[in-house]
């Protein structure tokens, strides 16, 4: 506590003020980022088609598909659609953006992705990884891949899970 003479009293107000204000900024905010962001997590496959020609990437997930959150557990069916970033010998690096659409409500949760999707061989087919990550989202997977006219399909059915913070 401090004596502020009567003439002061303006001036003290005025700066009480103002350092009750600055103060509740970062609590206001720092209750914000606390926060914590609702998780679906998903299990099951993803069927990724890489275009290296035209760089567009496009792919569905599997019947298979489910998500869960702490109270649900659901259906879904997660579309995927965006285009190649990067690639070499054995990998596509993509960014997609990507639609999780519940079976039983239709709601639709959209977010955005970077994936890497490595092949064990330049062969026709073969072993194959994937994992994504972003702000969003974070997923991984193991499977396999195959290729066509113009085409490379990486159907990633071992371990796949994905994780959308919403």
């Amino acid at each position: 506590m401090f004596l502020v003479t009567t003439r002061g009293w303006p001036a003290a107000g005025a700066s009480a003020l103002l350092l009750a204000a600055t103060a509740a900024l970062p609590s206001t905010a720092a209750g914000a980022a606390r926060t914590p962001l609702a998780t679906v997590n998903c299990a099951g496959s993803i069927n990724v088609n890489v275009h290296p020609v035209n760089g567009a990437v496009d792919g569905k997930s599997g019947s298979d598909f489910r998500c869960a959150t702490p109270d649900q557990s659901f259906a879904a069916v997660l579309t995927i659609s965006g285009s190649v970033t990067g690639s070499g010998d054995l990998f596509f690096t993509t960014r997609t953006t990507d639609s999780l659409k519940r079976s039983d409500t239709g709601q639709v949760i959209t977010f955005s992705i970077d994936r890497r999707f490595d092949r064990d061989s330049a062969g026709a087919s073969g072993n194959a990884t994937e994992r994504g990550s972003s702000g969003q989202a974070n997923d991984s997977g193991t499977g396999f891949f195959g290729t066509g006219t113009g085409l490379v399909t990486f159907v990633i059915n071992n371990n796949y899970l994905l994780d959308v913070h919403t």
